[in-house]
């Protein structure tokens, strides 16, 4: 009985223990990490293009920018009597106008960069599951007793090692 019962423990302790096999966990967080990096880098890089344009955007005082009309002038007279002449104000612009179209452009291509690598990856580690579950119903169906094989650079390697040996000791 208390066999049974640690059997349980453990089980329910396996359960809530998310980092289980170290090795592919360590290279699967590694990998979207450096997804996350290179979209970090990537975004700040193309906000420090912006900033370095030769015509600034934004002044060293605030975050917001005023178009000036050209076409229509303010006359002023200052108090030694000279004529200034400047545009209109015409729009006003906040950061967030100037700054959205490229964030948003930015977080789409890393969008489509996240869904391509996450299909490929996955797909490293959906094949052998799928191969593994098709041989083994094959195999509990009747079919012929045969080790599973899967591509080299998938995940899951060492699992199918494990039940290529179970196959061979038990089944055979």
């Amino acid at each position: 009985m208390t066999d049974l019962h640690t059997e349980k423990d453990e089980k329910k302790q396996l359960r809530w223990r998310y980092y289980i096999d170290r090795k592919f966990q360590n290279v699967f967080i590694l990998r979207f990490s450096a997804i996350v990096l290179l979209v970090v880098a990537f975004t700040l890089g193309i906000l420090w293009m912006i900033r370095e344009n030769p015509y600034p955007l934004l002044s060293e005082e605030g975050g917001v920018l005023i178009s000036m009309s050209t076409e229509q002038t303010l006359s002023c007279q200052s108090a030694d009597g000279a004529i200034i002449q400047m545009g209109v104000p015409g729009r006003i612009f906040n950061a967030f106008d100037l700054y959205w179209v490229p964030i948003v452009f930015v977080s789409s291509i890393n969008l489509v960069l996240l869904v391509v690598f996450g299909l490929f990856y996955s797909h490293s580690m959906a094949g052998p599951v799928h191969n593994m579950r098709k041989t083994l119903q094959e195999m509990a169906e009747g079919g012929p007793v045969r080790p599973i094989r899967i591509r080299r650079g998938d995940q899951f390697q060492e699992l199918v090692d494990d039940i290529n040996t179970l196959i061979e000791k038990r089944v055979k």
